[in-house]
């Protein structure tokens, strides 16, 4: 399996917001929770990553769900010591 280039973490202000959001997205997408990446400040340490990077399947899922979190790019490769990350919604 190629290793890709780009991935997407939805991050939280609260435990609860993560534990909830997980529950909602194991059964359609591959996730994993993870520690907030220091280029994003959020409430809560843990977000969520997708294991694969559809982000159109990802912004379909949110636009139709409560979910609160908000959605960033964030590149595999580090640039001047960075990821470079970018903010979707």
């Amino acid at each position: 399996m190629i290793k890709p280039s780009i991935y997407y973490i939805l991050a939280f202000d609260t435990t609860d917001s993560v534990m909830a959001a997980e529950a909602r997205l194991k059964d359609r997408f591959l996730i994993t929770i993870m520690p907030v990446p220091r280029e994003i400040s959020t409430g809560c340490g843990l977000a969520i990553r997708f294991r694969e990077p559809d982000e159109d399947a990802i912004l379909d899922f949110l636009d139709s769900s409560s979910l609160d979190g908000a959605l960033y790019k964030m590149n595999t490769k580090k640039i001047d010591g960075k990821h470079p990350i970018e903010r979707i919604r």
